[in-house]
């Protein structure tokens, strides 16, 4: 009998025991595997967040692209594949269609239901080749001589313009997987390496194995809990770092292009001067591009330098009025300020917003024409108010309003107050449209995260 028990007893603690790590093996896998999908996941939405404004940008830089056309999709895609480091991509039509690989000697692909469901809904996509051979995927002139395995990340972007939400193509993007392996590998390792430790401790206290599980799953769930927390934490940021690049250097790209020939022009206008209607203008137009470029070059170096430093509302609407006045006087538009919010901003954020206020404020001076007034003000503490008294926006553009490619100029690009809306965005803020009518129109730019003195 005794034999009985102890045999008994210790086919109960090999059951037990396989139990607890059959539990603790399936455990590990299903969170193994999601990791390896948040991985994944958080690479196609940062390439996503950052071909929309690449998007954006090209097409403003080159003025007469269309997301809609495919050679003009190609254009875009072939500086995001270089800004990113992709090795290429192809390009798919809407219906997923195969349309054209670049570099050429990228092998034609498909695209399955599945992707195409997710890319309708405007879903980016991504999939991690683990062992695949190169021939599959590159035409080399020697294939086969090398037949070691690669890793590739597939990445598949919706191509649309913003606000539309309608897919006009499909471009999928080719890296290499090694550091999205090398990723996901050390969590497995930190998630095996925790599994061991926590099979060792259970069998070591069988006899309280199931309670002890039970707590170590609760403490499991909450860590697991506040690490993806934190990855979404770091994601967004990840996200506005990349944007933030992504600008900058087509910005450095476009201020080291301008600079010199605006010199160029102005100092031809100056040499030809004359009375006729128009040359004034024509110098105070390239001098306010100088401005302009100086202003995008002080905001990617407050970005750039890491210098940090803070500056309150009240302060930053003076510097709008000290720079903004001279603009508005030579319209015969008045403007002026009222404000005593004393919320603070670190100037990273001031130098954003100073640009989106400086977008609206120009829109406002060549709507009010002569005799014109623009108030800067602060009706509440966090929300900076832009009105002024000319004959508003028609009615057919304030539901598309922010949207690119719309525009109330017979010469306007659409694309100001787009990207104003981008990055108000990218700070936490909220760019809104509050009142329009033939007296006036009033914007808002409610800050969020804000300080007080």
């Amino acid at each position: 009998m005794v034999f009985l028990k102890y045999k008994l007893q210790f086919i109960s603690f090999v059951l037990i025991s396989l139990v607890f790590a059959g539990v603790i093996w399936i455990s590990k896998e299903r969170l193994s595997s999601q990791l390896s999908e948040q991985i994944l996941t958080r690479r196609a939405e940062v390439l996503h967040a950052i071909s929309l404004v690449h998007q954006v940008s090209v097409i403003e830089s080159y003025g007469n692209l269309s997301i809609d056309n495919p050679a003009d999709q190609l254009i875009v895609m072939e500086e995001l594949s270089e800004l990113c480091g992709a090795d290429g991509f192809r390009l798919f039509s809407p219906k997923a269609d195969y349309i054209y690989s670049y570099p050429e000697i990228i092998k034609e692909g498909n695209l399955n239901k599945y992707k195409l469901k997710n890319l309708e809904l405007l879903i980016p996509d991504a999939y991690l080749y683990e062992q695949e051979d190169i021939s599959d995927w590159f035409l080399l002139p020697d294939a086969g001589s090398d037949n070691t395995p690669i890793s590739i990340l597939e990445i598949s972007l919706p191509l649309y313009v913003p606000g539309d939400n309608v897919l006009l193509g499909v471009a999928q993007l080719i890296l290499e997987g090694d550091d999205v392996l090398e990723d996901i590998s050390q969590q497995k390792t930190r998630i095996n390496n925790q599994s061991i430790i926590l099979f060792a401790f259970g069998i070591s206290l069988i006899a309280i194995v199931q309670i002890i599980a039970y707590r170590l799953l609760m403490l499991s769930k909450i860590r697991l809990a506040k690490r993806t927390e934190a990855l979404n934490n770091a994601n967004r940021a990840l996200a506005l770092s990349n944007k933030t690049n992504a600008i900058g250097s087509i910005a450095l790209h476009l201020v080291h292009g301008l600079r010199n020939p605006l010199s160029a022009v102005k100092s031809h206008l100056e040499s030809i001067k004359t009375n006729k209607p128009g040359s004034s203008e024509a110098i105070s137009a390239v001098d306010r591009m100088n401005s302009i470029i100086e202003n995008v070059v002080i905001t990617l170096r407050e970005n750039e330098d890491g210098i940090l430093y803070q500056i309150t509302i009240r302060e930053l609407l003076d510097v709008c009025e000290d720079r903004f006045s001279p603009i508005a006087a030579r319209h015969n538009v008045t403007l002026k300020t009222e404000t005593n919010d004393n919320s603070v901003l670190d100037n990273r954020e001031a130098s954003l917003i100073l640009l989106i206020i400086e977008n609206i404020v120009c829109n406002a001076i060549e709507a009010c024409h002569n005799k014109g007034e623009i108030v800067l003000s602060t009706p509440s503490e966090g929300v900076i108010r832009i009105s002024d008294n000319g004959p508003g926006i028609p009615k057919d553009f304030e539901k598309k309003l922010f949207q690119a490619g719309n525009s109330t100029k017979g010469q306007g690009s659409g694309l100001g107050l787009a990207i104003s809306k981008q990055l108000s965005g990218s700070i936490g803020a909220e760019l809104c449209l509050v009142e329009t009518s033939k007296n006036g129109t009033i914007f808002e730019l409610k800050l969020a995260l804000l300080k007080t003195s």
